[in-house]
């Protein structure tokens, strides 16, 4: 039975608190919401984080009759982010995990109900309370609440359907199958079941898994005892010569339908006591410090991080779904970093046929408090059961940013030394967050799926004894530096390229802004007051240009810095992020509205799968300099590219100047071409450097840009000023 529609809803105070779940109180006059959906929708509401009590009446003849064993669960899919569940005046739970699906056994409170009451009463207390600042949060809902992605209002409410369904004596309470290795010989689904029996007795475990061609291709029945309670269930199915799931870059992507029944009877004609069923990929996925493996192939994996797709996760479509998976697609990306947040089900489908690898983070950004210890070791266990079928998710994150901070550049006089010392404390020195918490939910995370890499905490150092345990944010140009430090910055300290989590800037949207910094939910005015600051623009639109200009200059840089250490030590990275949050600006290199910046397209063009790259020169220079920029090509192909010409010009209005290499370039790659020297001619003005890579049928072309000033002895003093 759904019990989705409109429900009654009441803040709640100190009379409710005594009374709200008794059956008989008069509630007719509540505000309606409708559920699923978000308190935060409706203006009555907008301005609180709860607790609020929900209401549902619905009469017992709305219910199917049970027949003998039979049993009724009421079935809470999502609730943002805590609740406690009465029914007909009986506590029947709490719910924590906002993504979860939580079900509660309901038969004998129904049956007590309905000998003496015609209608049944359900009530859910729902609380979310405001995340944003500080380091001590309770509420495991990450980026819908924390963070630079999160949208701003508040995301309390029933956001999944409510139903009560019916089993028969034993019921499946959580299950979950994943694909425990693969090769093109053989592979192994990996199960997991924790049965709810009615009573002691013997029960069979039916899996079946059928092929992508509609054939069977295994499974089996096995019989077990149960006592009457909780079981718990643990086997495997062993599949013979299995196509593998591949990323789009390197194969295709054949699904596996997974069915599991669970019968008390010996009569394989009847109906099941419950069921489940999963549709999953087979491959192996490993994430270690030399590199991301996918069925043994090494990926140089380019990704992007993508925020809570709406303010309110009740409302993310279909469409919603394939339009920014799409996008991810389109861009050349092997990578959707779900950031911060657990989205609906439909996104991780979405992957999966797409063939996206997706970088699976917890709902924790930033610190917590140490009562969410046993929490998060449940949320771990319930993602794993959520999403784990999925072949698209290549590896688990624990945590997001525990330090509050990012990585410290090192220092470049000792002038910097303090900051960099108070900042290296937060990564190094021992802390809740970090030493206790998050190697609790990796162990917890490695337990339930030992079959994927997990990372232990994204954008803290990576330390001695676990090297793949991070992935460095360096926010260069935005929190710390300039864009263009860091190929200096790596230089000195090659172990932070090894995967680039965490770089991007914010851009706002085009409109007068005013004479004032952006002061939005999420708007980081610091960083916009050292870097463009809003003063220094003559009007709104300008500077509104000037930080999406920026915004792709950052993303061309970074991009193509990290892609010419290739495997050399980098490993791949994800920028942040797809889209903005909300329609003032923000990270996204498309609007909230998800129309193109111009970072989009610096980012389509610096991960082409071939591309042609040099030293960036610098913004200005002067006659008689030489420029040394040296040339690399980078292709990302599974196979070589085979001979190749690369060519350099550069030009000024009355002047040229070019190099050629020739030469034949392997499979996934990274090759020093060569140093384009460049004398730069009298004149002022733009001189431009172009770049051409022509490989048989393939055109790779690229283009630099300074400006050559007079030298500093030919100007006057008017025109120093």
């Amino acid at each position: 039975m759904d019990l989705s529609g409109p429900w009654r809803v009441a803040p709640l105070d100190a009379a409710l608190t005594r009374a709200g779940a008794d059956p008989d109180l008069d509630d007719g006059d509540w505000h309606q919401l409708a559920v699923p959906g978000h308190w935060a929708r409706d203006p009555a509401f907008a301005d609180t984080n709860g607790p609020l009590l929900y209401r549902r009446r619905f009469d017992d003849d709305e219910l199917t009759p049970l027949r003998d064993g039979e049993r009724r669960w009421l079935v809470l899919e999502g609730v943002t982010a805590q609740s406690d569940v009465w029914l007909d005046g009986q506590y029947v739970g709490t719910t924590t995990a906002y993504f979860a699906i939580h079900r509660f056994d309901v038969t004998e409170i129904l049956a007590d109900t309905a000998a003496h009451a015609p209608d049944h009463v359900l009530c859910v207390e729902v609380s979310a309370p405001d995340q944003q600042t500080g380091r001590s949060k309770r509420s495991l809902t990450g980026s819908l609440q924390t963070g630079p992605l999160a949208p701003g209002p508040c995301p309390g409410g029933i956001w999944r359907p409510v139903r009560l369904a019916t089993t028969g004596p034993v019921a499946i309470r959580h299950a979950r199958t994943v694909c425990g290795s693969a090769d093109e010989s053989s592979a192994v689904l990996r199960h997991r079941v924790v049965l709810d029996a009615a009573s002691d007795g013997e029960i069979q475990l039916h899996i079946s898994v059928t092929g992508p061609d509609g054939e069977v291709a295994g499974g089996g029945t096995t019989r077990y005892e149960v006592a009457a309670g909780e079981n718990r269930f643990e086997w495997h199915t062993d599949l013979a010569e299995p196509e593998l799931w591949w990323p789009a870059s390197l194969g295709d992507q054949p699904l596996y339908e997974v069915s599991l029944a669970v019968q008390v009877s010996d009569d394989t004609e009847a109906a099941a006591s419950d069921r489940r069923s999963w549709r999953l990929g087979l491959r192996e996925a490993k994430v270690t410090p030399s590199g991301w493996e996918i069925n043994g192939r090494r990926l140089f994996v380019k990704g992007v991080a993508l925020g809570p797709q709406h303010p309110f996760l009740a409302e993310v479509s279909d469409d919603d779904v394939r339009a920014d998976l799409g996008a991810v697609a389109g861009a050349g990306l092997d990578l959707v970093r779900i950031h911060g947040h657990v989205a609906p089900p439909a996104l991780y489908a979405e992957a999966d046929r797409l063939g996206l690898l997706v970088w699976q983070d917890l709902p924790l950004v930033g610190g917590y408090a140490t009562s969410t210890r046993g929490v998060a070791r449940a949320v771990a266990r319930e993602v794993v059961d959520l999403l784990g079928h999925h072949p698209s998710i290549a590896v688990w994150c624990a945590h997001d940013e525990p330090n509050d901070g990012a990585v410290p550049e090192p220092p470049k006089g000792p002038e910097d030394l303090p900051a960099i010392t108070k900042s290296l404390g937060r990564h190094l020195l021992p802390s809740w967050n970090r030493s206790i918490l998050d190697p609790l939910i990796r162990r917890e995370l490695r337990a339930a799926d030992p079959s994927r890499s997990v990372i232990t905490r994204s954008g803290s150092l990576p330390m001695l004894t676990d090297l793949g345990g991070s992935d460095a944010h360096l926010w260069l140009g935005w929190h710390a530096g300039y864009h263009t430090d860091l190929a200096d910055v790596l230089r000195q300290w090659p172990r932070l390229g090894g995967f680039l989590g965490g770089f991007g800037s914010q851009s706002v949207a085009i409109r007068d802004w005013g004479p004032d910094e952006p002061t939005w939910h999420g708007a980081e005015t610091g960083a916009f007051e050292r870097y463009l600051p809003r003063r220094a623009y003559a009007d709104g639109e300008s500077w509104a240009h000037a930080t999406r200009a920026y915004q792709a200059d950052l993303v061309r840089g970074h991009i193509e810095t990290i892609r010419r250490l290739k495997y050399r030590p980098a490993t791949g990275f994800c920028l942040m992020a797809l889209a903005d949050a909300g329609p003032e600006g923000g990270f996204g290199v498309l609007d909230h509205e998800r129309r193109r910046k111009p970072a989009f397209d610096a980012l389509v063009d610096a991960c082409r799968p071939v591309v042609v790259i040099a030293d960036a020169p610098p913004d200005i220079t002067t006659t008689g300099a030489v420029l040394e920029l040296d040339v690399h090509v980078v292709s990302d192909l599974a196979a070589d590219l085979g001979p190749t010409k690369v060519t350099a010009r550069s030009a000024t209005d009355t002047w040229t100047w070019s190099q050629t290499w020739e030469g034949d370039l392997g499979a996934d790659v990274c090759e020093f071409v060569g140093t384009f020297t460049v004398e730069v001619p009298e004149g002022h003005g733009p001189l431009t450097i172009d770049l051409e890579l022509v490989a048989g049928d393939r055109v790779a072309t690229n283009r630099y840009q300074t400006v050559i000033i007079p030298p500093a002895e030919t100007l006057s003093p008017t025109s120093a000023t």
